[in-house]
């Protein structure tokens, strides 16, 4: 009687307290709930409100609302269900959203501190030239260290390009664009060269340029980063022990090439005195025998004489030689007369040239003028200088001597058809015991000590000598000049 009276109330109007059912269940209980709400609903609906009462048979009139009513309530839930996941959604996104605002919080604070310390370090390093660069070269960052190394101020030196601080040669050539075109290629670009201070002062620096690139943006180029160190005062010991070492290798090999020119000379004097020596006991021996004839004795008396007068010279050299190294030889200046010091060195060293056939040819100007100088010092330099002649000029050959002037000296010149002298040579020709050949088993014998005391001696008079020569086998010519002066 009651679900009759209850049907008589809410014939129409049954289902929106059921639906109220299904949207509290799914709304609150989501999709499922609201599924079982919406099936306990529909028996209820079927079996207590629906012609035939109290049965599960529905009248056909009632059936079309039931189905309906199940379609709406299987819609509100599945709408609800997708309210609860988009709110549950949203919730999540809003609790990503805050923590990820609170990464990225996190991560602003961490960048400026690493700013922070990034530039104090920069700013704070004065032994390192460090500053930035855009991809251009030109300078956007300038730190203390580059101030104090390269001299420029870090507001007159943002916006330049960075090559002002190469040589005018290295920028002609290219370096600042290959030092950052190789740092992009290979990562990194290293140098040791000289670089250019604001005032024009040049010193040494090791640099590197480093590219930098944006990793966020696949590696795209940002500009570069330069880091240089003034290595000056190394470079100049490095240059300075460079130095000493060849210094000390020059000092060696002179030293050891006046050890090997002292055995030389000393093998040499050994040769050169025995020869004469040599002879002269051999005659002598021959003399005391008593079985010469006249003939052979004048041979042997000249022959003893001339080798005695060669000693004689040798040790007249060597003596020299010895004073001129201690600085003890000395000059007895007087007027001489040039064309008598040349007469009588020819007379001394005749034999010499008729022994080889030699034609001594002499061009004198009569009218030269009286020089201050010591006869007999000037006599043993044209000596030497006829007897080099000779001695390297073979038989049949011809030696020239002239005299001449000029405004302010005179001037003597021997000529020779000789062997003449090498260009190798030339620079050493007036260096004691210095020859051409330094062999004891040379075919000209000396001590290659005339030239050495002849230019002494001529610089003593306040000339100069001079050799001259084509090359070998072209002969030599030796120029002396003295200059015309009073007592």
């Amino acid at each position: 009687m009651l679900t009759q009276l209850l049907w008589q109330v809410h014939n129409l109007t049954i289902y929106p307290l059921f639906f109220a059912a299904v949207m509290v269940s799914s709304w609150y209980g989501g999709f499922k709930p609201g599924l079982l709400a919406t099936i306990l609903s529909t028996f209820v609906c079927a079996y207590f409100y629906l012609p035939l009462i109290s049965t599960l048979a529905v009248h056909n009139n009632a059936l079309v609302g039931l189905v309906q009513f199940v379609l709406v309530s299987l819609l509100i839930c599945a709408l609800n269900s997708m309210l609860r996941s988009a709110k549950a959604l949203a919730q999540i996104n809003a609790l990503s959203s805050q923590q990820n605002y609170e990464r990225l919080l996190q991560s602003q604070i961490k960048l400026r501190t690493s700013e922070e310390r990034y530039r104090l370090f920069v700013e704070g390093v004065k032994e390192y030239a460090i500053f930035m660069m855009d991809i251009n070269g030109l300078i956007t960052d300038w730190n203390k260290g580059a101030e104090r190394i390269l001299g420029y101020q870090e507001a007159e030196i943002i916006g330049k390009h960075f090559s002002c601080i190469f040589l005018p040669q290295d920028i002609a050539r290219g370096k600042p664009e290959s030092a950052l075109n190789t740092a992009v290629t290979d990562g990194m670009s290293s140098y040791n060269r000289w670089h250019l201070c604001k005032d024009g002062a040049k010193f040494w620096g090791s640099g590197v340029v480093i590219p930098l690139k944006d990793e966020t943006q696949d590696g795209k180029l940002q500009g570069f980063a330069k880091i240089l160190q003034d290595l000056t005062e190394r470079k100049q010991a490095e240059e300075e022990r460079e130095q000493l070492l060849l210094r000390e290798q020059a000092a060696r090999a002179s030293s050891e090439a006046a050890n090997r020119s002292k055995d030389d000379f000393l093998a040499m004097v050994s040769h050169e005195l025995r020869t004469p020596m040599t002879s002269i006991v051999g005659w002598v021996g021959m003399l005391q025998t008593g079985m010469l004839d006249d003939s052979k004795q004048k041979e042997a008396i000249e022959t003893v004489e001339r080798n005695a007068n060669l000693q004689l010279q040798l040790i007249e050299d060597l003596l020299d030689i010895s004073r001129i190294v201690r600085g003890e030889l000395s000059l007895s200046k007087e007027n001489v007369d040039l064309v008598a010091v040349i007469n009588a060195a020819i007379e001394i060293i005749q034999y010499k040239s008729d022994a080889k056939c030699i034609q001594i040819k002499c061009v004198l100007d009569t009218s030269q003028e009286i020089i201050w100088g010591d006869f007999e010092r000037l006599q043993q330099v044209i000596c030497n200088l006829l007897s080099n002649a000779i001695k390297f000029t073979p038989n049949n050959g011809r030696v020239e001597i002239r005299l001449s002037n000029t405004i302010f000296d005179a001037q003597i010149q021997i000529i020779d058809t000789g062997l003449g002298i090498s260009p190798e040579f030339m620079p050493y020709i007036f260096e004691r015991f210095r020859q051409a050949d330094n062999t004891s088993t040379r075919s000209n014998k000396g001590l290659g000590l005339g030239l050495a005391i002849s230019h002494h001696i001529v610089e003593l008079h306040g000339g100069t000598i001079q050799a001259e020569s084509r090359g070998i086998g072209r002969g030599a010519t030796f120029t002396v000049k003295l200059p015309f002066s009073t007592e």
